[in-house]
């Protein structure tokens, strides 16, 4: 990890940080010793929030995380390609970007925060599909994941874009290395093993947001897009190129990593 920024933290203007270097994909990514980091999950998470109230309304995407205290924690996705399997979405790419493959769930009905927060079957019974899913990660910070964990955390949880893929049978919520994974950019091979997620369990991070009773009274919303992790690690994508992902099954879907 770095070390700490000497940077005073101010939100509005690590936002307009973040956001410039969303919109110039070309420019190098910032130092974190230049960006003030947040004190709490609390700040990261407003930082978030005044990025994303610069971006559409829709479609509206998150992934969960549990922070290092055991907070659970989200990141908008943005873009979000919403093609499923008509289309190959495309996503820039530059040196440092590494991919995701992922379980995602659409949500049927909302699950509004409640102080007894919601047992797996009552989440399983919101959800309306699931799909197989590709996370882009390239982060603003030039230490990405190494950079403090609530800069980290502000900056969306190095999102940088994903792709809701084709419909999978609620199964695969399930998944928990009884399938093998495979990952091809072009013609090389960057992961072959086991679909796991990092905790054993699809359905972790999801059950603990929900279940957080001091969340955005908002979140969780029908029609909402949740992603849960990943089943690959984060392998770097050292090259543009189409990328496929097959889960043992039958179950694939493609992006293109465009230079």
């Amino acid at each position: 990890m770095t070390h700490p920024s000497s940077v005073p933290f101010d939100p509005q203007h690590l936002a307009a940080q973040f956001s410039a270097a969303q919109i110039n994909e070309a420019k190098a990514r910032i130092p974190a010793a230049e960006l003030g980091v947040p004190s709490s999950v609390t700040e990261a998470m407003a930082v978030q929030e005044i990025t994303s109230s610069a971006l559409p309304s829709e479609p509206l995407g998150y992934k969960v995380a549990r922070s290092p205290d055991g907070i659970p924690v989200v990141g908008r996705l943005w873009p979000l390609s919403l093609d499923g399997d008509q289309t190959v979405a495309e996503f820039p790419w530059r040196a440092g970007v590494k991919i995701e493959v992922e379980i995602a769930v659409t949500l049927a009905s909302a699950l509004p925060p409640r102080a007894e927060g919601y047992s797996i079957d009552e989440i399983r019974a919101a959800i309306g599909r699931v799909h197989l899913g590709v996370e882009i990660l390239d982060s603003r910070i030039a230490e990405g994941g190494k950079a403090p964990y609530l800069l980290f955390l502000a900056d969306r949880l190095g999102n940088g874009g994903y792709a809701l893929g084709p419909s999978v049978p609620q199964s695969l919520l399930d998944l928990n290395g009884e399938k093998q994974l495979v990952v091809r950019l072009g013609e090389t091979t960057i992961y072959a093993a086991e679909a796991r997620h990092p905790t054993g369990n699809v359905m972790d991070w999801l059950s603990g947001w929900a279940s957080k009773s001091d969340r955005p009274a908002d979140s969780l919303s029908a029609g909402e897009i949740i992603t849960t992790g990943s089943l690959c690690g984060a392998p770097v994508a050292e090259q543009p190129g189409l990328l496929t992902v097959e889960i043992e099954g039958g179950y694939t879907m493609a992006v293109r990593l465009t230079a």
